[in-house]
């Protein structure tokens, strides 16, 4: 793993060098944080953060470079109105990822769950997935998948929801796992709507963020951002955006994704058990799942870290925990299909010839394969064919 997060620091370092000429935005944090990680330990105790934190750190570089070059004047300092809500989101997303960046590399204690949720306030959407999956990760799944969708769609009768939360360890394949389900003939064929929401770092338990979960399912649905926003009118209350929600998917039977649950408080809770009844109108705040009927059944599937996360929300029988790659070949077939998308001729020698080091540093974890071909990428790539034992990937290899 060691190899792999600094693999990622030399990308966000080289990444950063790019820019010095210009006045990036949050310049300051950025280069913080590169002192920092240029002199960090890297070891079995932190790997596993520090590596999710430069995945969103490389992510967040990009983001600051396309607002730079969309900026009308780049000499400014100052973003248009139009562009100040997306800077300000960026600005506490870089904040945040700084802060986890520096309690990772000063070796401070782990966190708890509930450490996690007051660090993480005001991140906002930080690790955006979709519910579209990406090919390369996808092998080896076939047997999980089967048993996944044994225990979400087995009973899916009227008048209840089925809840299914999908755990393990950050880059296991949860939300991979999450969108073969998804996307599968029989969530096609049974359930409409079909719904994604990420909710990834969204750990904090202010209004705010539930007010982002249900802006999101109402914008899943179809309607458009002045609707939501004359539907929602400000304030505290969220009574008249969980009583959209629950408006627009009365007498229908739908699946609805919660991708990355970081959230343990009451507003998330027994989502699926929550008895089927219209509260007051001073009580539709109170609940997400007072937004979400059951009256034709449908399927609530969370993924999450935290265990206790997707507990609350769908029940303890309902936990699906995810394991490990156990085909070796799946690992390398994932790593081979990362290599292929980038079309580079590469040194296919030199790749067999590590072949059981790339795997051991895999250890199953599909994420740590696609890393690793972004490392090779970088380091064995070659500028001249020079024999024939050089490859040109021109479509999936295994």
């Amino acid at each position: 793993m060691a190899v792999v997060v600094q693999f990622l620091v030399r990308k966000f370092v080289d990444s950063l060098a790019e820019e010095a000429a210009v006045e990036l935005p949050f310049s300051a944090h950025f280069y913080d944080m590169r002192a920092e990680l240029e002199k960090a330990v890297v070891s079995s105790t932190n790997a596993d953060e520090l590596r999710e934190c430069l995945y969103e750190l490389n992510d967040l570089l990009s983001q600051c470079r396309i607002m730079l070059t969309n900026r009308p004047n780049t000499r400014s300092c100052f973003f248009a109105p139009s562009e100040a809500w997306l800077s300000n989101k960026v600005k506490k997303r870089v904040v945040a990822v700084k802060r986890r960046v520096l309690q990772c590399v000063q070796n401070n204690p782990s966190e708890d769950a509930a450490g996690l949720q007051e660090d993480n306030a005001a991140t906002g959407f930080s690790r955006w997935t979709t519910s579209w999956p990406e090919q390369s990760r996808m092998h080896g799944f076939d047997q999980q998948l089967t048993e996944l969708e044994s225990k979400a769609f087995g009973d899916c009768s009227p008048g209840k929801l089925t809840g299914v939360g999908i755990v393990g360890m950050g880059g296991i394949g949860k939300t991979a796992l999450a969108q073969l389900m998804f996307n599968s003939p029989q969530a096609r064929g049974r359930f409409f709507p079909r719904i994604w929401v990420c909710l990834s770092r969204t750990a904090c338990i202010g209004k705010d963020v539930h007010r982002e979960v249900l802006q999101s399912i109402l914008m899943a649905l179809g309607l458009e951002e002045e609707g939501i926003l004359a539907i929602d009118g400000g304030g505290d209350r969220l009574g008249d955006l969980e009583l959209a929600v629950h408006e627009h998917l009365k007498g229908k039977r739908y699946i609805i994704v919660f991708d990355d649950v970081w959230n343990i408080d009451g507003w998330y809770a027994d989502v699926v058990g929550c008895q089927n009844t219209v509260p007051r109108g001073d009580q539709w705040s109170d609940r997400l799942a007072y937004g979400l009927p059951k009256e034709r059944g449908g399927v609530v599937v969370v993924t999450s870290r935290l265990e206790q996360a997707a507990e609350m929300m769908v029940g303890k029988s309902s936990i699906y925990r995810v394991q490990q790659l156990a085909d070796r070949e799946s690992s390398w077939a994932i790593f081979m299909d990362a290599l292929s998308k980038e079309r580079r001729s590469i040194d296919l020698t030199a790749v067999n010839s590590m072949k059981e080091e790339i795997l051991e540093t895999c250890g199953g974890l599909p994420s740590t394969a696609k890393a690793m071909a972004d490392i090779f990428v970088k380091s064995l790539s070659i500028q001249t064919p020079t024999s024939s034992q050089e490859l040109r990937f021109s479509g999936n290899v295994r």
